[in-house]
């Protein structure tokens, strides 16, 4: 049964435009009941900005729009892989009717009651316990999932949160070399920007212990901060209220090439910062980063029985450590899978760092064809592609960015 006391989805959204979410989402709702048999899932549940009831309104010809994709999770109970699949088949066609008229993205995920209630806790989920509406079933299932706790999360995961969000700075860089951009390409290229801005300054917060899933909590918190820059302070406020009701008029004209320039130093500094605190050490230098990031990812996982048979599986992937380190850094880059490697190796690409060791390292797992900072960013989407983004894929052939170094 549909639950209809889902309170407000944006922060700055009329009430003409909160009616025709309404009725966006009691119509996802429908299409998703009539495929999948109310015993066979537990909950169908909103997240993302809307879910937490701060999603964003753009404003086009004097008239209110959503902005963002409709992020939903169907929580289903004993559907393996291929039945969910199947029924993703089923259901997809039905949004794109739906996806014509909104102009927007339906987005479906699943997830099984039973993995829930055992997955490792991250920001994802930690997120999504508090900043969710149940749409359809069980309005009491995920708030009871008490083990996503933000005292819990992995400081890793919150680097990861920087790293995903980094990596699409390297995606803006690989659309900057098409000439002349148009409107389309230019409205990606500054949404990346701000979410790249808040993804930083979200990791921040978690680094300074001021981390909440509440977009809108954030953005007051990183304001009464005095120990972060007035000038990413400004930043992140303004790419905050980007995210709650967008102006692109106001950055169609930039210089993104500047633009990303002067963000960098930024980025840089709080990449730094974060990987800082999550090592226990005073400060970071790049030079020394891989033995101390590779040694810390060999002994930081939990101690559990699955996770030592996922170090041991990951040493026979067809990886080698190319460069200096010590035994336990090989050892850390050997037991840790490619997303994670990925993840630590990000910063030469991202800040164009110079170290021959760095480098080396970087270069041979990418299979980069050289050094150059061109192929390394087209090597490195690739291989985020492969292990972190397939859905990437599409993106790419919309906006012809071609990963190949003769194109």
């Amino acid at each position: 049964m549909i639950n209809n006391s889902w309170g407000k989805f944006t922060v700055r959204g009329s009430e003409d435009v909160e009616k025709r979410i309404t009725e966006i989402v009691k119509e996802v709702a429908l299409i998703i009941e009539s495929q999948i048999h109310q015993n066979r899932f537990t909950a169908l549940i909103m997240l993302g900005g809307y879910g937490r009831g701060e999603g964003g309104v753009v404003i086009i010809d004097g008239k209110e729009y959503p902005h963002n994709n409709f992020d939903f999770l169907l929580i289903t109970k004993k559907l393996n892989k291929k039945k969910q699949n199947d029924l993703k088949k089923k259901i997809y066609p039905k949004f794109l009717p739906l996806n014509r008229r909104i102009k927007t993205q339906i987005d479906l995920g699943f997830v099984n009651a039973s993995n829930l209630k055992h997955t490792a806790n991250r920001i994802i989920w930690y997120d999504m316990r508090f900043g969710h509406k149940t749409i359809v079933g069980d309005e009491n299932f995920v708030p009871s999932l008490k083990r996503f706790r933000l005292q819990t999360i992995p400081k890793w995961d919150a680097r990861n949160l920087l790293v995903n969000r980094g990596t699409l700075m390297i995606i803006n860089e690989l659309l900057l070399k098409k000439k002349n951009p148009d409107n389309d390409v230019r409205k990606l290229i500054i949404k990346h920007i701000n979410k790249a801005i808040i993804g930083y300054g979200d990791a921040l917060l978690f680094f300074l212990d001021d981390y909440n899933w509440s977009y809108v909590e954030k953005q007051k918190r990183m304001q009464n901060r005095n120990d972060v820059s007035e000038d990413f302070k400004k930043i992140y406020d303004e790419a905050m209220e980007f995210r709650f009701q967008p102006k692109y008029e106001n950055y169609i004209n930039c210089d993104y090439i500047r633009w990303m320039e002067e963000l960098k130093s930024h980025f840089e500094y709080i990449h730094k910062y974060c990987e800082a605190q999550h090592f226990g050490k005073p400060e970071i230098d790049w030079n020394e980063y891989l033995e101390i990031a590779f040694k810390q990812a060999f002994f930081e996982r939990s101690p559990s029985v699955r996770e030592f048979l996922k170090k041991l599986i990951n040493i026979f992937e067809n990886k080698k450590y190319h460069g200096k380190g010590s035994f336990l850094c090989k050892l850390g880059f050997k037991t840790s899978d490619s997303s994670g490697v990925l993840a630590i190796l990000f910063p030469l690409i991202a800040y164009d760092l110079t170290n021959k060791n760095f480098m080396e390292v970087t270069t041979n797992f990418l299979q980069s064809p050289s050094t150059s900072i061109e192929d390394l960013r087209r090597s490195y989407i690739k291989t985020w592609m492969q292990y972190r983004d397939n859905s990437l894929l599409a993106l790419l052939h919309k906006y012809k960015i071609y990963l190949d170094s003769g194109r």
